[in-house]
Parts: C-alpha cells; structure tokens; sequence
C-alpha cells in the first residue's frame, strides 16, 4: 500500500473539490434563491374598498326595490269579485270534505266529512287514515273576517287578517277549479277568470212614480215575472204602469214593453203578446250565464239584476229567510240559482232581454235577442 504525503492528500482533496464546485449558471441560481427579496403579503384594507362596497349595496337595494314594484304590479286585488263564491272540495285525497263560503268580508270554513269519528278504536281510526294522501290539510273550520284575495298570474292568495289570521294560496287548474297548497283541490260553480265588472249606477232598483205627458201611455201588468220582492211592477199592488215612447236609443237597465215574439206564443197560448223585460245585452257584446250570474263580453255584470234571485233574493239569502217547509226542491232550486246559458251574441239592432225572476217569466234565454223594432216603450215608473 503506497503511503501518501502530505502535498499528495492536498492534491486529492484539491481534485474532490473541483468535482463538486458549482458551475457559473448554478451559483447564479443559488444567489437569486438566497438574496432576492420576498413579496410582502397584500394587506386587506377596508378604507380602500369602502366605496365599492357602497355602490355595490345601493345598486342591490335599488334593483330589490325594483323587483318588488314590477312584482306588486303583476297582483291584483280580486277581493270584491269573490263575494258570493263558494268552494267546495272535489278531492277525496284527505279526511275532510271542506266548504269555503266568501259573503261579504266574512269567511266561513265548513268541513262535512265525519268518517275516522265514528270509529272507536284509535289504532282503527290510524288505519283508516293512512289510506289518505294528504294526512294534514291546513284550513281549520271556523268563521273568520277581514280577509282578502290577490291574484298574480294563476296563483290566488287568500289572507285573514287578525288574531286567527292565516295565508293559504289556491293553483287555478281552469276556471272552476283550484287546487291549495296542501294539494286539497276545490271546484266553483263560478268562473274564476274574470276580473273585470260592469256595473250600472243609474237603473233604480224599485219603481218610482213617474210623471206622465203626450209621449207617454199607461198599462196593466198582474205578471210577478219583474218581482223583486215588493210587487213593483203589479198594477194590482202599485197602479198602472208609465210607458215613454220617447227615447233615442235603449240602454242597459231599462225595462221595456215589446211584442213577445210569436214563438213563443205558439209553445203557450197564455202568454200575452205584450210583454215586459229588461235590457241587459247590448248590440255588439256576448251575454253567457254562468253559475246564476250574468256575463257580457267576459265581464261579470255587477248588479241587482245580473244574477238569479228569487222575490229579489239571492242563494244564501233565500235559503237563511225563507223556512225549510216551503221550499219543495231545494235541489231544483239551488240548480235554479247555479243555472247556466251558453253564450249568445247580441247582433245589430237587437237587445238581449231578461226578467228579474227569471223562473217566472219569458225572455231572450227562450226566443234569442229581441229586434229592437219590437219594443213599443220604455217603463219609466208608476202612475200616481
């Protein structure tokens, strides 16, 4: 073994040294990993972004406040329109067999169905209600007031206001039928599409004494066909009738005295050939009768002669005054107050007539629109 001196081990170490010398590109690297200085981390700072974030709120405040307009533009107050309608439920999904009747700004909730009741084992009445889809609906009977109805789109938002106060939303399926949004569906004898009404402040309800002159002529009527409870039109109640020739055009409301078309007269020889009747459908428009309630181009005709009453009451109010005794059909009497009449188009120089009691009379529902050349007069009131 050769013996190395001390110039030979510096040699050797001088030759390891080179070997692992770094090169010019390397050091390089290592210099810039050691001395280039790091990035200082960005600081957050709220004065800086203030003003943005400002912007930012009142742009969502203004476009929230934007929404909420056009989206209250889009709902419709249809309160007054629901006077008079009834619900009643249609589904045999759940327990119960709702009844939901709008009168005025009263509400009632009435719920027929028995069943489960009359079980008297509780395991046999949990049976029994599983065979229900709907196991909780959310109306609860009762009488509530103060209530409203919204409508935006199909969506029909019922809200009762106080203590008992509760909001409930129906789904128009059509125009008879809604579904709540517990899933319970409901039908109506009343079309639920019309939003719009025509009114008429102008015909008096009852019959005044009316001044008489050379355009005008008296007659006899014993018919209770124009009843509205007080016998208006009976001269054996009231005296003669006043007729006024002397008009330019007819108007909605007035009662007139015409020729009764000789179809009718053909069916039943004891109805008189003059006869009397008030124009309710124009030249130009569509009369329909829908559920017992008049409607002319669509449009609910809203007032007292518009719908079917008996001696001037209507449904509710004939079945609350009048005793159980004398009314001999209620099921051909509450059909009587829900009829319906397919519409009819009202041509030129004709008016579509009706009676005030509509089961005691004849009018344009037997023999069409009348031609106008057929009406002799105008009734304007009772002779003194």
């Amino acid at each position: 073994m050769k013996h190395l001196s001390d110039d030979d081990i510096a040699q050797e170490l001088e030759k390891l040294v080179q070997a692992f010398k770094p090169s010019s590109i390397q050091k390089e690297k290592i210099r810039r990993s050691i001395f280039v200085l790091i990035h200082p981390k960005k600081v957050f700072r709220t004065n800086t972004f203030l003003p943005t974030f400002i912007s930012l709120i009142v742009l969502l405040v203004v476009g929230i406040g934007l929404y909420v307009i056009i989206d209250g533009s889009n709902t419709t107050n249809v309160t007054a329109s629901w006077d008079g309608i009834l619900l009643e439920q249609s589904s045999q999904t759940s327990a119960t067999r709702f009844a939901l009747k709008f009168n005025g700004t009263s509400l009632t909730i009435e719920d027929d169905f028995l069943g489960s009741n009359f079980m008297s084992d509780k395991a046999d009445r949990e049976a029994y209600m599983r065979g229900y889809k709907i196991k909780k609906p959310l109306l609860t009977p009762g009488i509530y007031e103060n209530y409203t109805i919204t409508q935006r789109g199909d969506t029909y938002t019922l809200k009762v206001n106080g203590k008992t106060g509760f909001t409930y939303n129906f789904k128009k399926l059509g125009p008879r039928i809604l579904v709540g949004e517990d899933g319970v569906e409901y039908s109506t004898r009343i079309y639920l599409d019309t939003l719009e009404a025509i009114t008429d402040d102008i015909t008096p309800e009852h019959l005044e004494i009316a001044p008489q002159s050379e355009h005008t002529f008296l007659i006899e009527w014993e018919l209770d066909s124009m009843d509205r409870g007080n016998h208006d039109f009976e001269s054996h109640g009231h005296g003669q009738l006043v007729v006024s020739t002397d008009f330019d055009e007819l108007q909605r409301g007035h009662v007139v005295y015409y020729h009764m078309p000789s179809s009718v007269i053909a069916k039943n020889s004891a109805v008189p050939e003059m006869y009397i009747g008030r124009v309710v459908g124009l030249p130009g428009e569509t009369v329909e009768i829908k559920g017992g309630q008049v409607y002319i181009d669509g449009k609910k005709l809203d007032t007292f002669y518009g719908k079917a009453t008996m001696n001037g009451l209507g449904e509710e109010e004939y079945f609350d005054s009048v005793p159980k005794s004398r009314i001999r059909d209620e099921q051909s009497t509450r059909e009587y107050f829900n009829m319906d009449m397919a519409a009819v188009a009202v041509k030129e120089n004709t008016v579509f007539i009706l009676v005030d009691q509509w089961w005691r009379g004849y009018d344009s529902r037997e023999y069409g629109p009348l031609p106008i050349d057929e009406v002799e007069g105008i009734i304007t009131g009772i002779a003194e």
